[in-house]
């Protein structure tokens, strides 16, 4: 470390046993003791210095005391320059206030302040302000409003899965919302009960956003009894505009557990929150989107576009979905890449492979007797994945199962 130029080191020795270092600017002390050599019985031993009490020292005494601080010194201080470098100075800037915070008085005349007196004050036209404006309003209303340029994308079409794990427990991937989607489900539901499976894990991170809210009400309906308000959209005055019910027979009656994630939107979230609400549904993951809205567009010229959220999903009894989105009842972290792989693979492979991690190989007694060690001689295997918020949901369903006690459901 470079000292500081003007940087001095004073040494102070009495002859007896404490020394004082005083540093530089600072002005900071370093106290120290060190022990002084005394005769005793014919032979010198190490005999602590009380404080405040000297002893005479000889010349090659002094001289190794001398060398013993001044060593000491070479390393204390580049400790002392370190903290007098890292320590924190006090900020002079004033504490951020937020806009939110001011009342419209205060808004009104800081506008008029920035419109007269800012150096830039000749681009702070009523076309510069009514842009700032829309900037704000976009920040603010996200994810419910944005500009868009020509006509967006179809999503791809995400398939359709199901499949049956350890335990009598149903996984569901529902992929795209479609009308064969509900055919498959209804296959798959009454293949279940055959078998008594009385659990179902029902996957909505690979189902694409989609406003069809009367194909989520169709999928919340196997679950839920007939006639039982799912859930509504509701205008800018809180009115509902349109409401959605359950409309055929119940066809699944036992535990039900959610995979959701942020790419959950729209439709998968109103299915989330219907299940939530009236399925006693418990939902693993992370937080949705929030996007449980209906979006209407408006064309403003130029191919370009306004996209804004006209009406919101409301389920009686819960919190609104928009903006914050569902918030897990477990929650459990992804990363981005793990998941896509994942959710990739097991469309080929199946679900299974990615809950279930195969056990390491161990000394056994066969292996004693053949003079081998399975644990070395193994060949180094590629690190399996793993779909750890399924895995958690499978363990939330035993979970379930063991304080519920719940029986497998009968076949109709």
């Amino acid at each position: 470390m470079k000292h500081p130029a003007n940087s001095r080191l004073l040494l102070r020795f009495e002859g007896g046993g404490v020394g004082r270092e005083t540093s530089w600017k600072t002005r900071s002390t370093v106290s120290f003791s060190f022990p002084t050599l005394k005769k005793s019985r014919g032979h010198r031993r190490l005999t602590p210095v009380p404080p405040g009490q000297t002893f005479p020292l000889d010349n090659s005494q002094l001289f190794f005391s001398q060398i013993a601080i001044a060593v000491l010194a070479f390393f204390l201080m580049p400790l002392c320059l370190y903290a007098e470098e890292v320590a924190p100075e006090p900020s002079s800037a004033p504490p951020v206030v937020r806009v939110e915070s001011l009342s419209p008085e205060q808004v009104n005349e800081a506008l008029t302040v920035l419109q007269q007196r800012h150096v830039s004050a000749k681009s702070l036209d009523a076309n510069a302000l009514a842009q700032a404006t829309l900037r704000g309003l976009f920040d603010k209303l996200q994810p419910g409003a944005e500009l868009i340029s020509g006509e967006s994308p179809a999503p791809d079409i995400a398939p359709f899965r199901a499949e049956a794990l350890k335990g009598d427990v149903g996984y569901i991937r529902l992929g795209s919302l479609l009308p064969e989607t509900i055919t498959e489900l209804d296959g798959t539901l009454k293949d279940f009960a055959a078998h008594h499976v009385d659990a179902v894990v029902l996957d909505l991170r690979a189902t694409p956003a989609s406003q069809n809210y009367e194909l989520a009400a169709s999928v919340a309906s196997r679950f839920v009894p007939k006639g039982i308000s799912l859930f509504s959209l509701s205008d800018a005055k809180g009115k509902a505009v349109k409401s959605f019910n359950s409309e055929s027979p119940q066809t699944f009656h036992g535990v039900i557990v959610i995979i959701a994630d942020a790419s959950a939107a729209g439709a998968a979230e109103a299915i989330a929150a219907a299940l939530r609400k009236h399925a006693n549904a418990m939902i693993v993951g992370a937080t949705t989107s929030g996007r449980a809205v209906e979006f209407s567009t408006i064309p403003l010229g130029k191919e370009q576009s306004l996209r804004f959220a006209s009406t919101e999903v409301r389920v009686e009894g819960l919190p609104a979905i928009y903006p914050q989105g569902l918030h897990p009842d477990l929650e459990v972290a992804q990363e981005s890449a793990v998941r896509g792989e994942v959710l990739a693979d097991s469309l080929e492979s199946g679900a299974a492979p990615f809950i279930f991690e195969r056990e390491r190989v161990r000394m056994n007694e066969a292996a004693l007797v053949e003079g081998t060690n399975p644990e070395i001689d193994a060949p180094e295997e590629k690190p399996t994945l793993v779909d750890r918020p399924l895995q958690r949901a499978v363990d939330l369903v035993t979970a379930i199962r063991f304080f519920h006690k719940k029986d497998p459901p009968t076949a109709p």
